[in-house]
């Protein structure tokens, strides 16, 4: 039984035995689907797909998930236990693959972790993952990440070239094989950690916000649920940074979760945070593991708005009909309308309240413009209609929406 530190989106793990069989005869380019700010791309496991998996610069070593073991009658190996983004601690067991591959960018036979990844994708609302490709692949190649064209490059080192405008940022790499950056927020500088299975913008640690007293520099802040890990919900207070910049690059305001976890990844002392997609998928960036250095180009996307829900409540899937209330903000628009943890909404606006459409409910609960939106709640009796007004909670940014 081993003990490992998983990732921050909870399905990363140890790797035992790991042989990189890397081959990559030529630059490849392959569609990247951005879902919940993590980035998505498909992969072959024993020759077999392609599968979903997620490509994440925080995970330890690349998962499957526990269907997708089963479907390919993969055997376990060992066990383990570990942490996540949540407070509790999880337990896992470790198979073995022949081949976990890219296209034709090989990283060979590997012994990774299995993950249940069924009540994290209730809570997010993923309505498909087989895994994760944690940093076996990041090792093998420069991997270029451009979420704005929706496309993710895999070359070889000596074919890299960074794009003319594109900013070198150093790293060094934790134990976990986790980059780990200088950056500032408010003036003080300090390291971050670089993860691409982090769905926030900016996440701060405990100890870091409260030794620099950063809640009081952030103007309004609600306390909420953020997200959800290995290890169960991620509670936060979300405001908006002031000030935030990775080396002389200045990044648009973030929305900022001040962590409140008491146990799990984000309970770290020797670094201040976590950046996460939220800022990373305004650049096109490349990760050159061999150089230890992030390469950032500003996208189209750089000035837009780092939107934060308005609605005061978390939706997740809900079984057999609509979304079911997660959590809900004390004194928000939710809370307000008398909607209450655990009610199970069936429609939202125009649209039927569904895994199909979950996300697009997510976003139109963040848009500054709207006013208003009629919700329907499934109650003892009888679907009940409720108008919920919509309100910002926490500062809207500066910058021209």
């Amino acid at each position: 039984m081993r003990l490992v530190r998983l990732a921050l989106l909870g399905l990363g793990g140890f790797v035992a035995g790991s042989a990189f069989a890397y081959t990559a005869p030529q630059t490849q380019v392959f569609p990247l689907s951005i879902v919940d700010n993590r980035p998505f791309i498909a992969a072959t496991v024993d020759g077999k797909g392609p599968f979903s998996f997620i490509l994440d610069t925080g995970s330890s070593s690349s998962t499957v998930s526990t269907a997708l073991a089963a479907q390919l009658k993969l055997a376990p190996t060992d066990a383990g236990t570990g942490t996540g983004a949540g407070e509790q601690q999880l337990s896992f067991r470790i198979v073995h693959v022949n081949d976990l591959s890219v296209g034709s960018f090989s990283v060979g036979a590997l012994d990774i972790p299995t993950m249940d990844t069924s009540q994290l994708a209730r809570a997010i609302g993923f309505q498909h993952v087989d895994g994760v490709l944690g940093t076996e692949i990041f090792h093998q190649c420069v991997l270029t990440l451009d979420a704005a064209r929706g496309q993710v490059t895999l070359q070889e080192e000596d074919q890299f070239r960074p794009a003319a405008d594109a900013i070198p940022i150093p790293f060094s790499l934790d134990e976990n094989d986790m980059p780990v950056i200088k950056a500032s927020v408010a003036g003080i500088a300090a390291m971050f950690q670089i993860d691409t299975g982090d769905r926030f913008s900016l996440t701060l640690f405990g100890d870091f916000w409260r030794a620099h007293r950063l809640d009081q520099q952030m103007g309004a802040t609600i306390e909420a649920m953020t997200g959800y890990g290995g290890g169960g919900p991620i509670r936060g207070r979300v405001g908006r940074s002031a000030g935030f910049s990775i080396g002389d690059l200045a990044v648009p305001a973030p929305v900022t979760r001040l962590s409140l976890q008491k146990a799990g990844a984000f309970t770290r002392a020797d670094r201040a945070g976590s950046i996460g997609m939220g800022i990373l998928k305004r650049f096109t960036v490349s990760f050159d593991y061999g150089h230890r250095v992030m390469w950032l180009s500003k996208s189209a996307e750089f000035d837009a708005p780092d939107l934060y829900d308005r609605s005061g409540m978390w939706l997740g899937l809900s079984q057999p009909r609509g979304l079911r209330v997660m959590d809900v903000t004390a004194n928000g628009p939710a809370a307000k309308a008398g909607i209450r943890v655990g009610d199970v909404i069936v429609k939202v606006g125009a649209l039927p309240a569904e895994a199909a459409t979950l996300f697009r409910i997510r976003a139109m609960l963040q848009q500054p413009r709207r006013l208003t939106v009629p919700i329907l709640v499934s109650r003892t009796g009888g679907d009940q209609p409720i108008r919920l007004v919509l309100q910002d909670l926490i500062p809207p940014s500066q910058r021209k929406l």
